[in-house]
């Protein structure tokens, strides 16, 4: 019987163990993240980065990772297909505090980028943001790891630790099978979006502008340059909320924080058709090769 058992569990770790090597070996190395990224995904992704020519990094939101587009057509593969050593760490509900969490993970992870673009999108700055203060929580757990979690909670940590098929579950079923997030409505209205832009002044009391001036700060420190662009906005959509003094007071407020870091910034904020969005912010194809474009002279530094 002790036998049968011990022979039961030399296969499971057999296969354990030749699983984790081909997922080690084989599995692609993505062009942007998955929707519902896992820790050890990302992890994986920074020792590769760390191993090859320093990368121009993307950080941003889902306009940058590519709202209901391929990952193909997204600026930074475009930027990519021109001979950039891109990557794209852009996702739904990126913001300051999760940029601030990234760049400390490159850093710890032996990343020296080339270069870090920042999205910085004013709709995140508002505390009605669902992304307001709030990490993704692939990041949340590699920078501030729950110790008093619930049992299985502890026990799925644990399997994932030492099982990459179970701990990149999410990335391999996303990769195989595709994104199914539903797309939403492409004619929206103005009304969808009241309240979201708040005309608030900024100060250093918000979370997100902390987070911001922090990651500057830091790649400042590192001397690491950054690019920071105003994520263009429609405002042909958003006219009654965004065509304000108090919009455009934030914008700049924004940008002298960021300069005064040794940033430097592009103001996109209005430079797009209204035909090129889907709705307030997320590009078309055609809207994401004017971003490349638009980028590329600041990247060749």
């Amino acid at each position: 019987m002790k036998s049968a058992i011990a022979s039961s569990v030399a296969v499971i770790v057999a296969i354990v163990l030749l699983e984790n090597i081909l997922v080690v070996r084989y599995f692609t190395q993505l062009p942007r993240l998955t929707t519902d990224f896992s820790p050890a995904y990302l992890q994986r992704e920074l020792q590769l980065m760390a191993q090859g020519p320093p990368p121009t990094i993307f950080l941003g939101d889902s306009v940058v990772w590519g709202y209901q587009l391929q990952p193909s057509q997204t600026a930074v593969s475009e930027l990519a297909s021109r001979g950039c050593v891109c990557r794209n760490l852009a996702f739904e509900g990126g913001s300051p505090p999760n940029y601030y969490a990234l760049v400390r993970l490159l850093l710890a992870a032996g990343v020296r980028p080339k270069i870090v673009v920042m999205q910085v999108n004013q709709k995140v700055f508002s505390q009605s943001d669902p992304a307001y203060q709030r990490l993704q929580p692939a990041l949340a757990e590699l920078t501030a790891p729950q110790k008093h979690s619930a049992i299985g909670e502890r026990f799925g940590r644990a399997l994932a630790s030492i099982w990459l098929v179970y701990a990149m579950r999410a990335d391999i079923r996303e990769t195989l099978l595709g994104d199914s997030s539903a797309p939403e409505p492409r004619h929206p209205s103005a009304a969808l979006f009241e309240g979201a832009y708040d005309a608030t002044p900024l100060n250093a009391r918000n979370a997100g502008v902390y987070f911001l001036q922090k990651t500057a700060a830091e790649l400042r420190a590192a001397r690491i340059p950054a690019v920071a662009f105003m994520t263009p906005t429609n405002h042909t959509l958003l006219h009654e909320y965004i065509d304000t003094p108090e919009y455009r007071a934030n914008g700049a407020y924004l940008q002298r924080l960021l300069e005064r870091q040794g940033v430097v910034v592009l103001d996109l904020d209005a430079a797009y058709p209204a035909n090129e969005f889907f709705d307030n912010d997320h590009l078309t194809a055609a809207g994401q090769r004017r971003l490349a474009a638009l980028l590329a002279p600041a990247l060749n530094r």
